[in-house]
């Protein structure tokens, strides 16, 4: 009888552990990217039951190539309203009000190879201030851009790009009358290395997320000036201004309500070194010694705005851009508009 119940202890037993959880196992390699690979053509699927168009947002760049033999151009329109200035303190201060124009190809993109595109930026600008108004052709911008990871359901886009910015525009020889509103241009060489990240975010399916983020960190050219110029000066001011070095960051975000329409946001954050001036400084009307350059500054600036995307080539995009905190820098409020046509060439 004793053995029967031992027996039948070990029977329960043993049932009692066959039944009881496992200990995970450890999965191999193979298995691992098995299920990787499961998962991307879920995404893939995902993509087709829901995909809505996206433009971009309005100011922070994407990370992905434009595709061999195909273009985009768009054109932007900004409408911008200087009404103040923040100092040193960080404390708004009254400034001459001044509206500009800046209409501009911002810009015309196209794919060269899958490694490689090509950016092209020109612009105007148009400047009114106390009943004048001045204005021209802007500095212009040639730009290549490189692919370091291409978009998967784990992995965002990551893109190198290269921009070379030429003085194009008026910088030098203002006329004094105009309080500066016929500069248009730096007067600088300016390069600037960016890299920018996107990433499509199917925390819902009716209503994705297309992420990006940016940083970009420009160094220019020293500018030999004379007379009023960009940076300052008067009368007589002969000498070289030395421009700071400026960072910028930019995160954004779209959410589409439908595929056609969806709402965008940029956050930009600007910030730059002094800039300095070795030279005659000139004089003011008054006698007294020109200021040329300027202290290092820095700004906080958001980008709301809505896009509509008739179809995935073509897309209409509103926005408002205005500053929120900043030092050494203006205040502002702009309006935007801008077309985007993608297409074979």
């Amino acid at each position: 009888m004793r053995l029967f119940f031992i027996v039948g202890t070990l029977i329960v037993t043993g049932t009692i552990f066959a039944a009881s959880p496992k200990e995970d196992a450890v999965e191999s390699p193979q298995q691992i990217q098995q299920e990787l690979d499961q998962d991307e053509v879920l995404f893939k699927h995902a993509k087709e039951m829901f995909n809505p168009w996206y433009a971009g947002p309005l100011l922070t760049g994407g990370a992905h190539m434009m595709p061999p033999g195909s273009a985009n151009i768009q054109p932007y329109v900004f409408v911008t309203d200087t009404y103040a200035a923040w100092n040193a303190d960080r404390k708004s201060v009254s400034a001459p009000n001044t509206v500009n124009l800046n209409p501009s190809i911002n810009g015309f993109q196209f794919g060269i190879t899958s490694w490689l595109d090509m950016l092209v930026v020109a612009q105007g600008d148009v400047n009114w201030q106390g009943g004048k108004h001045a204005g021209g052709i802007g500095d212009s911008v040639l730009g290549i851009g490189f692919p370091i990871l291409t978009e998967g359901l784990y992995q965002p886009a990551i893109k190198v790009v290269f921009n070379e910015t030429f003085p194009s525009g008026r910088y030098e020889k203002l006329q004094s009358k105009l309080n500066g509103i016929d500069s248009t241009g730096a007067g600088s060489y300016q390069s600037q290395f960016g890299l920018r990240i996107s990433k499509l975010v199917f925390w819902s399916y009716k209503h994705p997320m297309n992420l990006r983020a940016s940083y970009s960190y420009t160094i220019p050219s020293d500018v030999h000036v004379r007379g009023f110029n960009t940076y300052g000066g008067g009368y007589g001011t002969n000498g070289t201004v030395h421009p700071g070095n400026t960072q910028q960051a930019n995160a954004a975000f779209e959410y589409s309500f439908t595929q056609r329409w969806v709402f965008a946001c940029d956050a930009v954050y600007v910030w730059a070194n002094k800039t300095t001036f070795t030279g005659n400084p000139g004089t003011t009307s008054t006698g007294a010694v020109a200021s040329v350059g300027s202290g290092s500054n820095d700004q906080l600036s958001f980008c709301p705005a809505i896009e509509f995307n008739p179809n995935a080539n073509l897309n209409f995009l509103g926005g408002v851009w205005f500053d929120v905190y900043g030092r050494n820098t203006s205040k502002f409020v702009s309006g935007i508009i801008s077309v985007a046509y993608t297409f074979n060439w």
